[in-house]
């Protein structure tokens, strides 16, 4: 059974809301006549069988919305764009075998995906050795970008910097003594030394505090906790791995400001944890569409088709535009122009808002949203720093 980690996928994709190895790749899409310049194809590697299935569904839904309205506006000497899966089951081997048959198709452009930061890492040797572009819609797993390969872009804030943000946002908070909790899984440590790293810079007392994700004694980690007496406490990790903490805390006799990291930003913490977690702040890459005007055609179509727009479908959606609008501002027929478009340092246009990269690939101006639980419900506070295309 495959293991799905936070490092793994984009926040929340739980909370707000098939192709077979045998037949690795699916066309999807029928867009009427051939048109006069010629058909794209997008790849999407993800879980499209397998536990991960709804996942990936997520990713590959995102994409196919971009295409579709990007086709239905296109003209008669426009480009048309399909999508063609591939289905990584969300396993090592699986994926990497995957990222081949991706590249062995001579059709596609680039690929967008995969679900896993570790499989995702795993598979790019193969496609930076065959040219191949990736756009990385989901995984925040900092080594994603580390390789410095010119064609990788990640539209998702990176685990590390996630936690820099949020520390500087523990300042607006008044926090002067704080603790920060992580297990010794696959999702945390990032989060968690970036968080502490820039408290201690900003002279804030900090403690960080690992423990087991096997086999955690929340009581004794709770008790450990409070000993340092801190103002606010931060949890890095996933909200099915580390929810517990939130009981014990309480038992312990903590009262204080509880802060998370986007693992927690999951309809699971409210639904287990209830009045426990009123008051709870978190932080997470995805941005509060309803907030955003400029996307209010994008939701209602994609709702309209599949349900629910995700943090997953919404990332997978930003990533279509953008190799869309590569291919729409250099002509590019073939993975090689495309990732010459890739790397221009000019902004794109998505759903997420305008996106540049720096040369590792991630955002140039990194941003994280914060919510907090308000009467039973998530609800919006702020931006990291303020961004022309939420209202708020």
């Amino acid at each position: 059974m495959a293991r799905l980690n936070r490092s793994d996928f984009l926040g929340g994709a739980a909370a707000l809301g098939a192709a077979s190895l045998a037949a690795p790749a699916a066309a999807a899409g029928n867009y009427g006549d051939l048109p006069i310049a010629g058909t794209v194809t997008i790849g999407v590697a993800a879980p499209f069988t397998g536990d991960a299935l709804k996942l990936g569904e997520q990713l590959g839904n995102g994409v196919r919305a971009a295409i579709d309205d990007t086709n239905q506006l296109r003209g008669t000497l426009d480009k048309a764009f399909q999508i063609r899966t591939f289905d990584d089951q969300n396993l090592l081997a699986t994926g990497i075998q995957s990222a081949e048959f991706a590249c062995d198709d001579s059709t596609i452009v680039c690929v967008i995906g995969h679900l896993s930061g570790k499989i995702t890492n795993a598979a790019l040797t193969t496609y930076v050795n065959n040219g191949m572009p990736v756009i990385v819609p989901a995984t925040t797993y900092d080594p994603i970008t580390s390789h410095g390969y010119g064609s990788v872009l990640r539209l998702s804030t990176k685990d590390s910097t996630e936690g820099r943000l949020a520390a500087r946002n523990a300042e607006l908070l008044k926090a002067t003594n704080a603790v920060v909790l992580y297990q010794d899984g696959d999702y945390g440590l990032d989060v968690a030394a970036g968080f502490h790293n820039q408290l201690l810079a900003d002279k804030i007392t900090s403690k960080a505090l690992g423990f087991s994700w096997s086999a955690p004694n929340f009581a004794e980690v709770a008790k450990t906790t409070l000993d340092s007496k801190p103002d606010i406490i931060y949890m890095a990790g996933l909200v099915k791995d580390m929810g517990g903490m939130i009981p014990a805390l309480h038992d312990a006799g903590y009262t204080g400001l509880l802060y998370a990291s986007q693992g927690f930003f999951d309809a699971l913490t409210i639904s287990k944890y209830g009045s426990a977690v009123e008051g709870l702040v978190i932080s997470s890459s995805m941005p509060p569409l309803q907030l955003a005007p400029s996307d209010f055609r994008v939701r209602n179509n994609f709702q309209n088709k599949y349900g629910v727009m995700t943090p997953l479908s919404t990332f997978a959606y930003a990533a279509a535009q953008i190799a869309i609008s590569g291919v729409h501002r250099t002509g590019a027929t073939d993975r090689i122009g495309l990732a010459r478009a890739l790397s221009y340092a000019t902004p794109f246009d998505t759903v997420l808002g305008s996106l540049t990269f720096q040369n590792d690939g991630d955002p140039s101006n990194p941003n994280i949203y914060f919510y907090t639980v308000k009467n039973g419900a998530w609800s919006y506070l702020h931006a990291s720093h303020k961004t022309e295309f939420i209202l708020k």
